[in-house]
């Protein structure tokens, strides 16, 4: 009888070593996926060019232009057809200034 209760408070002490265990291993893995993450993010806002002077804890709000070179042939010119922009200015229900643009394409002649 008290070899049954001995064996039943070792199996419970390498059990709850072997808990013990998994969460340091779960904690690891959290933290270096975490870290991971973060770095590919700053990567990629690097990339972007996105976020330059900020620290992590502050957040922006804004929109960004990207804009792209393509090279052309003389021929290939023709067939682009032309762009027109209109900006709309007001404020916002917060008070905040917004400008709203709108591109339409106008048809080549």
């Amino acid at each position: 009888m008290w070899t049954f209760i001995t064996q039943l408070l070792v199996t419970l002490v390498l059990l709850g070593f072997f808990l013990v265990s998994c969460q340091n291993v779960m904690h690891i893995v959290r933290g270096s996926l975490h870290f991971v993450l973060k770095h590919v993010h700053q990567e990629l806002d690097k990339e972007l060019g996105e976020g330059e002077g900020l620290s992590d804890d502050e957040e922006t709000i804004s929109s960004r232009v990207v804009r792209r070179r393509v090279f052309l042939k003389g021929s290939e010119l023709q067939n682009i057809p032309g762009e027109q922009v209109t900006e709309e200015q007001f404020t916002d229900e917060q008070g905040n200034f917004v400008t709203k643009k709108d591109h339409t394409s106008t048809p080549n002649p």
